[in-house]
């Protein structure tokens, strides 16, 4: 079915692991080989043309870069459709979100994916001004910090 050789298909799925191990910044061989196995598997099962449009995008494909913003205060209608449209201008690509309320407080933790707005010149400044913006307007706090400044402060 495929036209593509076992040694070709090996070369691609090593290649899919060393970016997928250096994406989670673990350089252990023995993660690596799993990765590189696994890859193989997905794309022996798959027609060549699937296959690899979905490896292009694996290794080729813009590097995740992530933002976490919290939000806290009084609670009030509208904190979450108002963060989420500043994200949506910016073409912020939300992955995860966490929403409480504890008595009259609000309280929001958003995980953000910016590559594709800062791969095109936009500013991760300009986001968080705009985002700090749209707080004061609705009396709350809002930080934004890149996710890599938070795994380093946590690691130290």
């Amino acid at each position: 079915m495929n036209d593509v050789s076992q040694e070709a298909r090996a070369r691609l799925a090593a290649e899919i692991a060393a970016a997928v191990q250096g994406r989670i910044d673990r350089h252990e061989p023995e993660l690596q080989q799993i990765i590189a196995e696994e890859v193989e598997l997905a794309l022996a099962s798959r027609p060549i043309d699937q296959a690899l449009a979905q490896a292009a995008r694996a290794l080729g494909g813009q590097q995740a870069e992530r933002i976490v913003i919290t939000s806290t205060g009084r609670n009030k209608s509208g904190i979450v459709a108002r963060l989420t449209q500043v994200i949506s201008e910016f073409e912020g690509d939300i992955q995860d979100i966490s929403q409480t309320i504890v008595g009259a407080y609000f309280t929001m933790v958003i995980v953000v994916d910016i590559s594709g707005a800062t791969s095109q010149g936009a500013r991760f400044a300009t986001l968080r001004q705009r985002l700090q913006q749209a707080g004061d307007e609705l009396g709350i706090h809002v930080v934004a910090l890149h996710d890599d400044i938070l795994s380093t402060m946590h690691a130290v």
